[in-house]
């Protein structure tokens, strides 16, 4: 090799070794630089390295809170969270210790919750031979009550899993179900969310905050020492309601009653204190069961705020008391019945012959729509619109509820202002019936009807929203209120005789009785046929000084068709009103089977032993719970206004399950708040079985299951 050649080859390794050395220091100075980084930031390709460390050893439990409690005026519980469990089965084999005897299971199962042998066998055998870990069984296998969790686990099923989980729970059934609503769990968050009426309307009060604790694990699953933060969960508000379940209870007996008796397409009532604008009852049918959705696809509106019908000649009430207000109404004056001509319309009377001429309070008495129409005339048709829309109509009360109904009143042509007069061509809500009908019975000032009486907080018993007697408007004069209650109570028995039916025994009723056309919703017009119509009537008690508003509807009777033609809905107005005013003690029964606010004494801090002889004389039965000799706790509470069959006392010793046999509905309620008890109840009427016996100790633990009988009171 010549010296040049050798010389350019050393001149190339020279090269090559420079090259390998500065690629090396780059590396490092690559390195260098990113551990400087590393160092100096925490963090590598924007990512958070110690955050991302601790994340893979953090852990975070959830502690769910509870949705808050809806309840009464009187703090009986309607909706409330319950804790529930869902069943299910292994079915992959590596996971048990011996082969799955599906056969057995399957008896075991069937035999506890709602299913047939075969469809839990099917379930089983799909999940084997789909190789699935578990199979669940739908909604039989869900939402299982305590008692059902105790018997699968007593009956030792092979392979059975019990997840806890928790539902809504509306103790009541079927019970003022349109106005509270419901609430039912989020696929998404699995929290509970309301979903019409008062669940939906103060989901954001009744809603709780989780709690959370967030903690760190090491390599082998243990809780790192003092790495754990805590926050509590914080339970949902209570909402308080203006409903009375007492008087509920009368008006769903009644409702039932009405649409066992007529079969209807619809009916619903409310009851509303005259002068305040409290709803103490409400409910309609069809309607539903929110514990079991039962009827619920029928039922979904809320018809006190949601439905705008033609009221019908209930609605007369109120052009009478603008006529009144107006200076344009004299009882005596006279007016020709029969029929009114209104351009080339004739518009007749129910009866089309009339009655002749008549003084203006006996053509009210025959519900009269020329005389109705006449006083329009006098009144003036642009100031009865201004009186309508002041009385509340063709606008919604802004009331607590979404999707609130206005109502429309057709103004556009001289034959549809002649026929609001007498409750056509207007759609009225009930909610705005009884709004209007506030500024009778209170002096001529109407008043907002509501019906969420306070929202409090479950933490701190803040009351944080309260519901209160609201003043909306002066519609008319005092003087002219007090006229149109003069004139309104002749209504009923007064010199014409007529509707009787709506009497009640011990007590002065009044009202306005409604007959309305109904709305062909498919061919237009109104619908033809004998019966088509809504029935109602607009009734108040005691007429001298009324203290409750009722008002019922009856919506296309398809039995007893006359009946309502001939007596209108007189047969649930008149339960519902007596009992309601029984209970309320309205002082004009001469004789009333429910206790005075008197008698009710408050025996907390008393002696066991110093109370005998104040029972010995009392009618009810007496029931002592617990062992103690100090009175804590009673039921009914003192000055309590209660017809009750039962009196409860618990003492500060320990408590033991009474004997429930012959327990009310009603009461029962009571008893499973006072004692702070889990309780469900299947049936109506009165206690006949009980699922613990009487004498075993209970705590705030227990779950009661009670069958109740309608023919099992003793």
């Amino acid at each position: 090799m010549s010296k040049s050649n050798l010389k350019q080859r050393k001149k190339k390794l020279n090269v090559g070794a420079l090259l390998v050395t500065l690629g090396i220091g780059a590396f490092f100075l690559v390195l260098i630089v990113q551990y400087t980084i590393l160092m100096t930031t925490q963090s590598l390709n924007d990512e958070d390295l110690i955050a991302h460390g601790e994340a893979k050893y953090l852990r975070v439990a959830i502690n769910e809170a509870d949705r808050g409690n809806i309840v009464d005026r009187n703090g009986n519980v309607l909706a409330s969270d319950m804790v529930t469990y869902n069943a299910a089965v292994i079915t992959d084999e590596a996971y048990l210790d011996e082969p799955l005897d599906i056969d057995t299971v399957s008896r075991q199962l069937s035999d506890i919750i709602e299913l047939d042998y075969e469809e839990v066998r099917e379930t089983i055998e799909y999940g084997v031979e789909n190789s699935r870990f578990q199979v669940e069984f739908g909604t039989a296998g869900r939402n299982l009550t305590y008692n059902e969790k105790r018997a699968l686990e007593d009956a030792n099923i092979q392979g059975l899993v019990l997840e806890q989980d928790k539902r809504r729970f509306y103790p009541n059934g079927d019970f003022a179900s349109n106005l509270i609503g419901l609430a039912e769990k989020n696929s998404q968050t699995n929290h509970l969310v309301g979903q019409m009426g008062i669940e939906a309307a103060f989901d954001d009060y009744l809603i709780g905050t989780d709690g959370r604790i967030d903690f760190t694990q090491d390599l082998w699953n243990y809780v790192v020492p003092n790495s754990d933060t805590a926050s509590e969960a914080h339970d949902g508000h209570t909402v308080k309601l203006t409903i009375d379940s007492n008087i509920q209870l009368f008006l769903e007996d009644s409702l039932d009653e009405m649409d066992e008796h007529f079969e209807p397409e619809a009916v619903f009532a409310t009851v509303m204190d005259a002068k305040t604008g409290e709803i103490l009852a409400t409910g309609q049918r069809p309607s539903f069961n929110p514990d079991t959705r039962e009827g619920l696809d029928q039922s979904w509106s809320n018809v006190l705020y949601q439905t705008a019908f033609e009221p019908g000649s209930t609605f007369k009430i109120f052009g009478l008391a603008a006529a009144i207000d107006a200076g344009e109404y004299d009882p005596d004056d006279t007016v020709r019945t029969g029929s009114f001509t209104v351009g080339d319309t004739v518009i007749n009377d129910w009866d089309p012959d009339g009655w002749g001429t008549l003084s203006y309070n006996e053509a009210m008495q025959y519900s009269s729509n020329a005389l109705m129409m006449t006083l329009q005339d006098r009144v003036g048709t642009d100031e009865m619109l201004e009186y309508y829309h002041d009385f509340g109509f063709g606008q919604t009360t802004n009331s607590e509820f979404l999707n609130e109904a206005a109502g429309i009143i057709n103004w556009q042509y001289e034959l549809d202002k002649k026929s609001v007069s007498f409750g056509q061509s207007i759609t009225v809500t009930p909610i705005q019936m009884m709004q209007g009908a506030t500024a009778i019975f209170n002096d001529g000032m109407m008043k907002k009807p509501y019906v969420v009486k306070s929202v409090t907080d479950s933490d701190s018993g803040e009351v944080v929203y309260e519901g209160q007697e609201t003043e909306v408007r002066q519609v008319i004069s005092e003087e002219a209120a007090a006229e149109t209650i003069k004139e309104l109570n002749t209504m009923v028995d007064g010199s014409t005789n007529r509707n009787r039916a709506f009497m009640i025994d011990d007590y002065t009723v009044s009202g306005k009785t409604g007959t309305a056309q109904i709305i062909d919703e498919e061919n237009g017009g109104y619908l033809f046929g004998d019966y088509q119509y809504l029935t109602s009537f607009m009734g108040y008690a005691p007429v001298e000084d009324p203290e409750i508003v009722v008002y019922y509807v009856l919506r296309l009777p398809t039995e007893n068709q006359s009946d309502a033609w001939d007596y209108g809905v007189s047969l649930g107005f008149t339960t519902v009103t007596e009992r309601t005013l029984k209970y309320l003690d309205a002082n004009e029964a001469s004789d009333t089977n429910f206790v005075n606010v008197d008698d009710v004494r408050d025996f907390t801090g008393l002696n066991v032993e110093n109370l005998k002889s104040e029972f010995s004389h009392r009618e009810e039965k007496n029931v002592i719970i617990g062992d103690g000799t100090e009175v804590v706790d009673q039921y009914p509470k003192s000055g309590k206004l209660y017809g009750f069959e039962h009196f409860f006392i618990v003492t500060d010793g320990t408590k033991t399950m009474p004997d429930l046999t012959g327990v009310s509905k009603r009461d029962m309620y009571a008893l499973a708040e006072m004692l702070n008890i889990d309780l469900s109840m299947n049936g109506e009427g009165y206690v006949s079985s009980q699922s613990i016996e009487a004498g075993t100790v209970i705590d705030e633990d227990t779950t009661l299951e009670v069958t109740l009988q309608s023919d099992y009171q003793n």
